[in-house]
């Protein structure tokens, strides 16, 4: 449930602001005034300026600002996905209250096909950064065939805005045409552990999420009709890289093998996206490495 006071030094949100209704609280926690927060959060970003204002949340020990797309606990702040933020801010909305899947599919990823784990895999995401655990949440708890719900009480205030400047897109990690490489960005010397090889080319994933697709946005941009905007993604973590298809028209194979979900990849798998065929490498000089040399 949302926690809302009156505070004279606060401005109100602007009228039709879908956040205006969490309000202007007088206390956070503990003994943190709303005007606390807000001096805090200017020193922060280095500005006072009152006339642009932004909607930042508190619950527990943690600030979300889904502005900047970070969540913050004293000097520690953690950055989120756009779409793992949106899906934050739809819980914050109804915290206390169960939100169905369906309710947030609609809300974040809007007329999207995605998969179904693809929220499933946000929120990990979400709790990850909280440090929450599924089994014995504090913040997000699993409604099993309904849904999600936000267990703390949130309380909304407004501080201001974080200077912005345009960003400019990302490009490509690399773009594949007709089965080759036509473009690929400069990266630094490495060593890197995890590769793509590509026809005659390595290309060395400097990223540590990957999409594949046919959009302008994607890491490794495939120019074919069969690619979806969004194919599939990549992941990388420490002890493990898996691949998941994005609901695309087309699907996913590795090994010759269509993919449903996550699928952990070893070293030399081949995985084919429309007529494109790419082979994850695992290099590591490490003796105890789990991985097998492609």
């Amino acid at each position: 449930m949302f926690l809302c006071g009156k505070s004279a030094d606060l401005p109100r949100s602007p009228p039709g602001d879908p956040l205006t209704r969490i309000g202007r609280v007088e206390r956070v926690k503990g003994n943190r005034s709303a005007a606390d927060l807000v001096q805090w959060y200017e020193m922060a970003i280095g500005t006072d300026d009152p006339t642009s204002r932004v909607e930042i949340f508190a619950m527990e020990e943690w600030t979300i600002d889904p502005q900047r797309h970070l969540v913050t606990n004293g000097e520690t702040s953690v950055h989120l996905e756009p779409k793992a933020v949106s899906v934050l801010v739809c819980l914050v909305e109804h915290a206390g209250s169960v939100v169905s899947r369906r309710t947030i599919i609609d809300r974040v990823w809007a007329t999207e096909f995605i998969a179904d784990s693809t929220l499933t895999h946000t929120v990990a995401d979400i709790r990850k950064a909280l440090g929450d655990d599924s089994r014995s949440p504090r913040f997000i708890e699993t409604i099993p065939k309904k849904g999600y719900r936000l267990m703390p009480e949130v309380h909304g205030f407004t501080a201001p805005a974080a200077p912005t400047k345009p960003a400019a897109p990302r490009p490509p990690m690399v773009v594949i045409a007709g089965g080759r490489v036509r473009a690929a960005e400069a990266v630094s010397a490495g060593p890197f552990e995890h590769v793509l090889c590509i026809a005659d080319r390595e290309i060395p994933l400097s990223r540590t999420a990957v999409i594949f697709g046919r959009d302008q946005s994607a890491d490794v941009q495939i120019l074919e009709p069969e690619v979806s905007r969004n194919h599939a993604r990549l992941e990388i973590a420490r002890d493990k890289v898996q691949i998941e298809d994005l609901g695309s028209k087309n699907g996913t194979r590795v090994n010759d093998q269509g993919i449903a979900g996550r699928h952990e990849l070893r070293s030399g798998d081949v995985i084919e996206i429309g007529a494109t065929t790419v082979a994850y490498c695992y290099r590591s000089d490490d003796p105890t490495s789990t991985q097998e040399e492609f």
